[in-house]
């Protein structure tokens, strides 16, 4: 890995946004400028209302109700839930997983910035969030968020789902958001914790990542063949800064 490290030096050296070294060691904060969501348009509108009843459905824990949102004519909808892993295709699955009576004393979904827009004649996709506050049996109430992405299909002239996809955010960043309103952890005990998940992200990385990570460092430091009819490109390609002039950042990368 130090090998590949010194590559990646050279190859970050004089980029003008290279992201500094957090204080703490730990991987920096992410971030990059969003899009203004814009006047709210007509389908957001209706998709935050289709939404409203949904919570209101799960809310009671009414999952007949809840599955006659979807459409269940589709034989191929899916719903991806971030604690179950593969995601669940089909209707046997889906149903499964709402039929398991007796586990949760509580659940409250709350669902916010809808953004949607029409991929096909009466099929729309959206992105959303939401938060939810989790009571299992025999345990502690438990709060967190996700972004969600689903789909939806116009049918007898209501919204029904037919895919749903929660998206959470890389452990150690739902985890350093998280810390901010711990009520229980001291500063020490936050920091502590955001480096133990580091290093278990750490851990996992396979064995032969610093040989392919060497190889494509290498390979990006190479001239570009020549294009047919063309003539072959001086500078690294777009998103590496050309180590040839350190101090003077490629136009339009990084």
């Amino acid at each position: 890995m130090k090998r590949a490290a010194v590559l990646l030096g050279a190859l970050l050296a004089g980029c003008a946004t290279a992201p500094p070294p957090s204080a703490d060691g730990l991987l920096p904060e992410q971030s990059i400028p969003a899009e203004p969501a814009g006047p709210e348009s007509t389908l957001d509108a209706e998709i935050t209302a289709f939404l409203a009843s949904y919570a209101a459905a799960y809310n009671r824990q009414d999952y007949d109700t809840l599955l006659g949102m979807w459409d269940t004519d589709d034989a191929d909808a899916f719903y991806m839930a971030e604690e179950i892993d593969p995601p669940m295709h089909g209707w046997k699955t889906i149903r499964a997983y709402f039929g398991r009576g007796g586990v949760l004393d509580g659940i409250r979904n709350e669902y916010s910035n809808v953004r949607a827009h029409y991929v096909a004649p009466d099929v729309a996709v959206a992105t959303y969030r939401l938060r939810f506050d989790i009571k299992i049996k025999n345990m502690q109430a438990l709060s967190s968020w996700d972004r969600i992405m689903a789909l939806f299909r116009r049918k007898d002239g209501e919204w029904k789902m037919i895919a749903y996809a929660e998206a959470p955010q890389a452990p150690l960043t739902m985890i350093r958001k998280a810390v901010k309103t711990s009520k229980s952890l001291t500063p020490a005990e936050q920091k502590e914790l955001l480096r133990t998940m580091q290093t278990l992200m750490q851990d996992a990385v396979p064995e032969d990542f610093d040989a392919w990570l060497e190889n494509k460092l290498q390979e990006r430091l190479q001239p570009r063949q020549d294009p047919p009819g063309g003539v072959a490109a001086e500078t690294a390609p777009t998103g590496i800064c050309p180590i040839s002039t350190p101090h003077q950042p490629a136009p339009g990368t990084w």
